[in-house]
This record gives C-alpha cells, sequence and structure tokens, in this order.
C-alpha cells in the first residue's frame, strides 16, 4: 500500500504556504473568497505533464472458501482509466499610470484593481469546477458534465421538473478520493504572479492612441480529478419550493452512501440552499448546527457534513432526465 505524505492531503493555500511564495499565497487567499472549493479541497500534481490519468478500480466480491485439500481460483478487480486535463486561467491587470501617479498611494491603486480581478478568477475557476464543458478545448469537464445522468448511481433525484432547479455537489476529499491537480513540476501549485512594468497600450475606444498603464499578469493552472466514482454524487432536480427538512432528509441519505475514510465531507450548493439549510439549523439543531472549520471560520454543517457556498451553481437548472 503506498504511503502518503503531509503533502498529498493539503489545499493548494496550504502548499503555497508552507513553500514562503508570497505571491501565490495572496492570490489563493482571494480566489477562495469566490471559491469555496479551494477551503477544503486539497490539490496534487498531475502525473503525466498537464494530464492526470488515473485508475479507478470497481471492486467486486473476492476470494472463496477453501476445503481443507482442495485449491481456489484467482480473483481481479475491474478498472477503467481517466484522462483529466488541466486549464490554465490567466489574465492582465491594466492600472492607467496617470490615475495611479496621482492617487498618493500607487501601490495601494494597483492593489486594489488586482484584489477585484483575481475575485472574478475566483468565480471563473468555481464555474468552470462545477460546469466546465470538456467539448471546449481550453476547459475540462466540471462536475455538472461528469454526473448528468439519473441513470449513474451517483446522481439523486430530488423531484422537481421544469427548469428553476438547482443541485448540490457532496464530496468525500481525500487524495485517493476527490482533489484538485496542477500540472506536473510547476512552482506554487500553477500560481503565478509578475509584474510587468509600464507599458503603453491602446485604447479600446480608439485603437490609434495609446496610454501609459502599469501591468501585472495573473495565471491558475487547475483541473480535478475523481479517483473513486463513489466520492462526488449530486442531488439535482431540486426545486425552489423544497423544505429545509425534506433537503435534510435527502442529505442525510446521500451521505450514508458516501465511501467512508475521508479526511472531509463537504456539500457544495448556492445561497439560496444554504439559506434553507441555516433556518434549518434554527430549528433542529439536533441534525443541522452551525460550528467552526479548521480555520476559525463560521460554518454549517448537516452531520459531518461541511455546507460551502458556491454561488456559481444556478438555480435555472434544467431537469436532469
Amino acid at each position: 500500500m503506498p504511503t502518503l505524505n503531509m503533502n498529498d492531503q493539503m489545499t493548494a493555500f496550504e502548499l503555497v504556504k508552507r513553500a514562503n511564495a508570497p505571491e501565490a499565497f495572496h492570490i489563493i487567499e482571494i480566489m477562495r473568497m469566490t471559491n469555496q472549493m479551494l477551503v477544503d479541497v486539497p490539490a496534487k500534481q498531475a502525473n503525466n505533464g498537464t494530464i492526470n490519468v488515473t485508475t479507478q478500480r470497481v471492486t467486486k466480491e473476492a476470494g472463496e472458501h477453501r476445503i481443507y485439500n482442495r485449491g481456489v481460483g484467482k480473483s481481479a478487480t475491474q478498472t477503467k482509466v481517466i484522462h483529466d486535463r488541466i486549464a490554465v486561467l490567466s489574465t492582465y491587470s491594466d492600472v492607467d499610470k496617470d490615475m495611479a501617479d496621482h492617487s498618493g498611494n500607487v501601490a495601494e491603486t494597483r492593489r486594489s484593481e488586482a484584489i477585484s480581478i483575481i475575485k472574478g478568477m475566483g468565480l471563473t475557476q468555481a464555474r468552470t469546477l462545477i460546469y466546465g464543458d470538456s467539448h471546449r478545448e481550453e476547459e475540462f469537464a466540471g462536475l455538472f458534465e461528469r454526473r448528468n445522468s439519473l441513470a449513474l448511481p451517483d446522481v439523486i433525484n430530488a423531484g422537481g421538473t421544469g427548469s428553476a432547479l438547482t443541485s448540490i455537489y457532496m464530496v468525500a476529499i481525500g487524495p485517493d478520493l476527490f482533489h484538485l491537480i496542477y500540472p506536473q513540476g510547476a512552482a506554487n501549485v500553477g500560481v503565478k504572479q509578475s509584474d510587468r512594468g509600464e507599458l503603453d497600450v491602446k485604447d479600446s475606444n480608439n485603437p490609434n492612441k495609446e496610454y501609459p498603464v502599469y501591468r501585472e499578469y495573473f495565471e491558475a493552472q487547475y483541473g480535478l480529478t475523481i479517483r473513486d466514482p463513489g466520492a462526488v454524487k449530486r442531488i439535482c432536480n431540486i426545486p425552489a419550493t423544497i423544505t429545509g427538512e425534506a433537503l435534510v432528509d435527502i442529505i442525510l441519505d446521500t451521505r450514508r452512501r458516501m465511501p467512508e475514510g475521508a479526511a472531509t465531507y463537504a456539500l457544495y450548493a448556492n445561497l439560496d440552499v444554504l439559506i434553507k439549510l441555516d433556518k434549518t439549523a434554527r430549528d433542529k439543531g439536533n441534525v443541522t448546527y452551525t460550528a467552526a472549520d479548521p480555520w476559525g471560520k463560521e460554518v454549517t454543517m448537516v452531520r459531518d457534513l461541511r455546507c460551502r457556498q458556491m454561488d456559481v451553481i444556478l438555480s435555472t437548472e434544467e431537469a436532469v432526465a
């Protein structure tokens, strides 16, 4: 059995903190504000450059009872190979040089613009982790695409119909269950920032004119992989009319079907769902309650599930057939 080191269980944020990489640390710290998956899910290097090759093993009954002085047959498990690719999320931050120079604090003006842009990167990353489309060359298959049919054992029907529905994603987090990936050999988990200095750029309103800016470049390379098929479940077809109590019943039923042995269990949902769960925590504190996570942040819990907010999850999904 392979031995896991501490890095196998660390989030991207924890890895860059230990690596003493301040630029990457601050970028991930800000992206976590708009992408709650970065709070809990560990990140590991891809095992084949910018591709991660995963062998999913399907366990079946093995072994047989032997009678003394008689033999037994051989056992084997079924496997399938999954190739997960990495996306490169990048952008520039341009701040008018004269405006920054006259602000009284150039560094603070540039930092303020950068924070807004990095928060937007967190939203883009969150959207791709949920709704990423493998048919788009620059993206990968998100959880929505991987759990897109009621015929799949890890897709649970909440009973809603029409096109005003939402979903919950429940995950068992661990290096052999579900984790994020970044390119093999990439420094600082594939996150970087560089100051490009002063440049002249074209005026978007008149390409024949230019003006000076301070420019920065930001990049995050990432993907996801599901090692154990049962580690990610989607509760779909959730109508706006569902009660908090009914929702908690479905969540508890689904939680019992998650693989055991995970370091963390988390639930990702949008604000509409979390409000229902918060109200249930007020009325049914024996199952749903508020507690502090390991980082001291208040979080709603359903049993041992940390409920995380992912605003990119729509409340206008079509019914899953």
